[in-house]
């Protein structure tokens, strides 16, 4: 039988295919690298070559062209090689050292700290063959390996070794190793290369020794073609350093083909970019998608490279932009092909960088637009969330220019009162269809672009732009701003250095644009707009103090050639002043191609306002007055922040809260005023502002009189680590001239350095400002300290609830803001996670890749379903968070538990989805739709634009649900879902909006009264029922908590606008500050339309007495008409639309004093006072508040749809006329008054 079998198996031998027998018999290897994933093909061809004596297996670590290792048995191969590239490696750790247990392994170059069985250190020539990887290469280190490490007898070529620092050029026949040498070869091609702007590119030598240099060749080959000349370095690493290379040379502009300058080390990459002092110009290729599909993609760089954005802004690197992708060839050979549109912007940018470096000042032309957003004399300046006094701030930038070397005319500077007149008289754009002010407009100086002019620069446009353009706006000019056959933009010249009112967005002034649920294209203003900077004027920088640039239609970071935004910002460098809480400018920064430039606004503790400093004094009393405190917090009306009536509940619980919420008020943060750029605060702000900062992690405040005596140089007035820090603090904030010294850098074509963003009060680090601000890296969220301050929130929150209501939430509705998570690191998406009964899975990292189930038991509570709306920027730049929390849902939805509300209404709406008709599977994925958000490239509800044109409450909730009804999350992109929307909002019982800064609150713009209160209106129109509203409050980051809407904004309202301080800071601003007190109303209003029952009478009378009858004495009838005139007019015109509509129940005297047109006015654009009078005057006055008191609103008989009806306006200036009940109600209260010797002081 032994015979028989040898035999037969000599016979199969004989009789199998060579082929088989060889596999049988070769050597097996396997190769893990995410270098090669990305880029086979020189590594394959190499393979092919050694195949006769092994066999390798390329792997990667999931992603790019590989097969990923995961559940791989290294074990079986006879050699793993392993790449040291990439942290994911360290996932893998346990599958590698099992392998190391049965078979060789060995790690080649650098990375993470993963080793294996072979020393590389015995085998030095596999570090050169792998460094310096050509397909030559590769084939020798498969040789080397085998013959080395594997015994076969196969002979090895030796590595061919490449400089690691070089210049490199497609047509010279080597690479240079000295910029001289290279420069001479340039100047035998271009005669005037010496003269010409230099353009640095820095890329990897792999590229060009892997034959896959195409993009870094359409570069350089482009920039000769634009004028330029390349200086094109080549490196092998992050830490070779092209400014080595370039000695003593200067380059004018840097396009980095990276992400990164030092992969391992951020600051290294901070000192490189310093020392070669141009701003690093990001320019990427899109490894995984073909032209086609980055073509077609909505994302751009989002959501799967927005971490990796993140990390770049960590070195200064700006303006992030693809310029190459995939490229399969029919072979299947994968190499990266050039995007020639992308190529010739990127190169078109980095020439306009180069001429700022070159360019004298005096030569420069400065585009600085303004806010103006609501056309007319009363808001005109910065973005009202900002908290800059942009007319301060310009009159700054104005001084240090003229010092400079620019061209600011031969003028003296005006001081702020004049320049603050001269741009709100002159330089602020009209009501559209006003054209009297407009040819007035004109007549002042304003730019005007003829119509013949606009449309020639309006035909180079991409025919898509002109097609959204027309389809929105109609047939040039269109009707914004426009006269006479002219487009016109008003402005003050200063020289070369123009001032100009940014074009409005466009929602607010027609009405089909408000009605929209799509992304706004540019308006024809709009686009005149910004080709006259670059075809009128050839500006050579835009410094906005305002611009809402990156909310213009585009890829959602990383913006295509022929995208609106990028059509609009053209080539001009961008340089943007912004406060270190507004999420860095991630918006701007990855839309707009901004650098930006933080700032840190003046915010301390408010301290009590009058009312509560009469509590807090009555309290201090011995014995305790308990009426005269019970009457005094009854007239603070605080009764709703404490959720008691102060005049009936038990004194033992009236105590304590009393001085709770003192405490709050006297700690809460507050604005001191508009910050200048570039001015330190003065000594007694200083003091204030360490204060804030030494408490701002929760910590005991010290006291203000100690800290100042420190600062004065008593150094025994704290102790001796408190006083430390508070010096520190004290200096950064001195280092303030520094915010004007970047703009002047960058305005230089220089390098602007990171630092963090972050409210300074929350993290000193973000100081000194004058830095480029980076966020978090968005993968880390939620971070563990967020995961388990949010965790709490949640319970705390279910807590509260079961104590307001009696029982828990069934579904709590969210509202994601970038600034918020930006801010917080997280705390709302780990609320959500926590109340859904998940938990984050961190890696390695830090990174949060997946979601766990945590066991009901383990919970201890049923879980509580969630909705969550988003605004769009969290939508573009947190696209990532929204597809975790949609795998947390389906988790959650699949838990089969008998008391899981999640999967419970997940099933009841398949079921109702399939009695409709709708197919099994699109009703599986419909059902778990808890995420929505505005439409792709749409921002905003839009409400707080109709209410200002009088919108009933019925149509602004229309209009809420139309524009949030667009599902997002886990492969879904912004399909609207009315239905699923509508679904969500009936079984919302309560709903969580955050507030993670110190500068913001619920009243400084009506946006949270858009988000959160849209909310709470959807679901009182739909049910019927008035929902719980809470506020997470994270305003001091060691103490955040959970708070009922109410109490927040009672505090805020305390704190702020009706504390004295906060008036007389703002007053300090002047016409700025005028602007914040007019605002106020704005939000309040919108509150009113949404959540009715937020606001009382007694607040409006409260800011009646506080602004219009001056109850604290401070002028400010004086202030107004010497300072803003136009603000006080819009502020006595809301007031007296809330009397119209019903909202405010005034007293006669009230009604008097708002309608006899005492106030000298100005136009009050938006405000249609009279016509919404005449709507909701008699028996509709006060449906506002009735509907919300009576539960389910009544229908609407307004025309179906969002259509604006317009509607004429009365002057303030003249009393209102024409209504006899409005004249006797007058003569009535005139005689009351008469009669009984009233006067108009409040009364208490």
């Amino acid at each position: 039988m032994r015979a028989i079998a040898a035999l037969l198996l000599l016979l199969s031998g004989l009789i199998l295919p060579a082929s088989v027998q060889a596999q049988a018999t070769r050597s097996r290897i396997a190769f893990v690298s995410i270098h090669i994933a990305e880029m086979p093909t020189i590594a394959r061809a190499a393979a092919k070559r050694v195949e006769g004596s092994m066999a390798i297996d390329f792997f990667g670590l999931g992603g790019g062209l590989l097969p990923s290792i995961e559940g791989v048995d290294l074990g079986t191969y006879d050699l793993v090689l392993i790449d040291a590239a990439g942290p994911r490696l360290l996932n893998f750790s346990a599958q590698i050292e099992a392998a190391k247990k049965r078979t060789k392994v060995l790690v080649v170059g650098a990375g993470t700290p993963i080793t294996g069985t072979v020393d590389p250190a015995s085998h030095p020539d596999v570090a050169r063959y792998w460094d310096n990887a050509t397909e030559d290469n590769y084939g020798g280190l498969f040789a080397y390996a085998g013959s080395r490490l594997l015994g076969l007898p196969i002979p090895v070529p030796a590595p061919k070794v490449f400089p690691e620092l070089a210049l490199w050029h497609p047509e010279a026949k080597a690479p240079f190793a000295r910029l001289s040498d290279y420069l001479a070869w340039e100047t035998g091609r271009l005669p005037d290369a010496a003269t010409r702007p230099r353009v640095g590119i820095l890329f990897y030598r792999s590229l060009v020794l892997a034959n896959n240099a195409a993009v870094v060749s359409a570069l350089i080959l482009e920039i000769e073609k634009q004028g330029g000349m390349p200086v094109p370095i080549w490196r092998e690493g992050g830490r070779d350093l092209a400014s080595s290379l370039l000695g003593g040379e200067r380059l004018d502009a840097l396009i980095l083909c990276a992400n990164r300058i030092d992969y391992a080390d951020a600051r290294a990459g901070v000192a490189e970019a310093a020392r070669l002092g141009v701003p690093p110009l990001m320019c990427a290729t899109d490894y995984r998608r073909t032209p086609e599909a980055w073509r077609d993609s909505l994302g751009g760089f989002a959501p799967e490279q927005t971490g990796e954005l993140a990390l770049s802004e960590l070195e200064g690197i700006v303006e992030p932009m693809v310029v190459g992708a995939r490229a399969v060839a029919p072979d299947g050979a994968v190499g990266y092909a050039a995007l020639p549109d992308q190529v010739r912007w990127r190169v078109a940018r980095a020439m306009a960088w180069a001429r700022l470096h070159r360019l004298p000042n005096a030569e420069k032309r400065i585009v600085i637009p303004y806010h103006n957003e609501e056309p007319g004399e009363a808001d005109v300046g910065s973005d009202p969330d900002s908290y800059m006094d942009a007319q301060g701030s310009i009159a700054a930038l104005l001084t240090r220019l003229r010092a400079e070397g620019y061209d600011v005319g031969p003028d003296p500077i005006p001081d702020v009162a004049t320049l603050s007149k001269r741009m709100a008289e002159t330089g602020s754009s009209t009501r559209t269809g006003d054209r009297t002010a407009l040819r007035a407009r004109i007549a002042q100086g304003a730019i005007t672009i003829p119509l013949a002019t606009y449309l020639d620069w309006y035909a180079t446009l991409p025919d898509e732009v002109r097609r959204a353009t027309e389809a929105r706006w109609g047939l040039p000019p269109g009707r914004i701003m426009t006269v006479d056959g002219q487009i016109v933009i008003p402005a003050l010249r200063f020289g070369k250095v123009t001032l100009v009112a940014h074009p409005i967005w466009g929602i607010q002034a027609d009405a089909g644009a408000l009605a929209a649920k799509g992304a706004l294209p540019p308006h024809h203003q709009y686009l005149a707009f910004h080709l006259w900077m670059q075809k009128g004027e050839h500006a050579d920088a835009y410094l906005p103090m305002f611009t809402q640039l990156s909310l213009m239609p585009g890829k959602q970071e990383g913006p295509a050639a022929d995208d609106a935004v990028a059509v609009l910002i053209g080539a001009l460098p961008h340089i943007q002043p912004l406060p270190l809480q507004a999420n860095g400018g991630v918006g701007n920064k990855r839309r707009t191609h901004a650098v930006t430039i933080g700032f840190m606004p003046e915010i301390v503790r408010a301290g009590l306002n009058p009312d509560l400093a009469a509590i807090a004094k009555l309290l201090g009393g011995q014995p305790l007055d308990q009426q005269a405190i019970r009457d005094a917090a009854n007239r603070a009306g605080i009764g709703e922040a404490l959720d008691f009536d102060p005049a009936s509940a038990p004194w033992t619980a009236i105590e304590p809260a009393l001085r709770r919420y003192l405490r709050e008020a006297a700690a809460a943060p507050m604005p001191v005023g508009g910050h200048i750029l570039g001015q330190a605060p003065d000594p007694v702000t200083t003091a204030r502002l360490v204060q804030a900062m030494l408490a701002g992690n929760g910590g005991a405040a010290p006291d203000l009189v100690a800290v100042t005596r420190l600062l004065a140089g008593d150094d025994a007035a704290l102790a001796p680590a408190r006083a430390t820090q508070a010096r520190d603090y004290a200096a950064r904030l001195a280092q303030a001239p520094r915010e004007i010294d970047a703009i002047i850098a960058a305005l230089s074509g220089g390098y602007v350095a990171p630092g963090p963003m972050q409210d300074a009060i929350r993290n000193p680090d973000a100081l000194p400002a004058g830095r480029n601000p980076y966020t978090l890296d968005v993968r880390a969220i939620p971070t563990p300290a967020a995961w388990q301050a949010g965790a709490r929130l949640a319970d705390d929150m279910i807590a509260q609830h079961r104590a307001r209501t009696g029982k828990p939430p069934r579904k709590v509705a969210f509202v994601l803001w970038s600034g918020e998570t930006a801010q917080n690191g997280g705390t709302s998406e780990a609320q959500i996670f926590r109340l859904l009964g998940v938990r984050p899975v961190w890696n390695s990292r830090g990174q949060v890749v997946d979601v766990a189930l945590e066991p009901r038991a383990a919970l201890g509570r049923s879980r509580v379903d969630v909705l969550v709306t988003t605004s769009g920027t969290y939508r573009d730049h947190f696209g990532d968070k929204l597809g975790l929390i949609a795998r947390a849902i389906a988790l959650v939805s699949a838990a089969e538990e008998p008391d899981n509300p999640i999967r419970a209404e997940t099933r009841a709406r398949i079921a109702a989805l399939r009695r409709a008709g709708v197919p099994a599977d699109v009703a599986e994925r419909r059902a778990l739709r808890r995420i929505f958000s505005t439409a792709p490239g749409a921002y905003s509800p839009s409400t707080q634009f109709a209410n200002r044109e009088g919108w009933s409450p019925e149509r602004l909730n229309r209009l809420y649900e139309a524009r949030l009804g667009h599902a997002y999350g886990d492969g879904i992109d912004g399909e609207a879902d009315s239905t699923a929307f509508a679904a969500n909002l009936e079984r919302v019982d309560a709903a969580i909006f955050s507030r993670s800064s110190s500068a913001y609150g619920l009243l400084d713009t009506p946006m949270p009264a858009a988000y959160l209160g849209g909310l709470a209106m959807a679901v009182r129109q739909r049910t019927g029922r008035n929902i719980e509203t809470y506020v997470a409050n994270g305003q001091v980051a060691g103490d955040v908590r959970i708070e009922t809407l109410s109490r927040f904004y009672a505090r805020e309202r305390d704190s702020r606008y009706l504390n004295p301080e906060w008036i007389k800071g703002m007053q300090a601003s002047g016409y700025n500050g005028a602007r914040y007190m007019a605002d106020l109303t704005d939000s309040m209003s919108l509150w009113e339309a949404t959540k009715p029952d937020l606001v009382t009478d007694r607040d409006w009378e409260a800011v009646r007495d506080v602004y219009l009858r001056d109850r604290y004495n401070l002028g400010l009838d004086r202030f107004f008409a010497e300072a803003n005139p136009a603000a006080r007019a819009k502020l006595v015109a809301a007031m007296r639309d809330a009397v119209e509509r019903g909202d405010w129940h005034a007293d006669t005297a009230t009604r008097l004093e708002l309608g006899m047109g005492t106030v000298a006015a100005a136009p009050v654009p938006g405000t249609a006072s009279v016509a919404r009078a005449s709507r909701m005057s008699g028996a509709n006055a006060g449906s506002r508040k009735a509907r919300a008191r009576a539960g389910r609103a009544s229908p609407s008989k307004s025309v179906s749809g969002f259509e604006l009806v317009p509607q004429p306006r009365v002057s303030t200036q003249q009393p209102v006329r024409g209504s006899s009940t409005g004249l006797w109600m007058a003569l009535a209260g005139l005689l009351v008054l008469c009669c009984m010797g009233l006067s108009t002081r409040p009364r208490w």
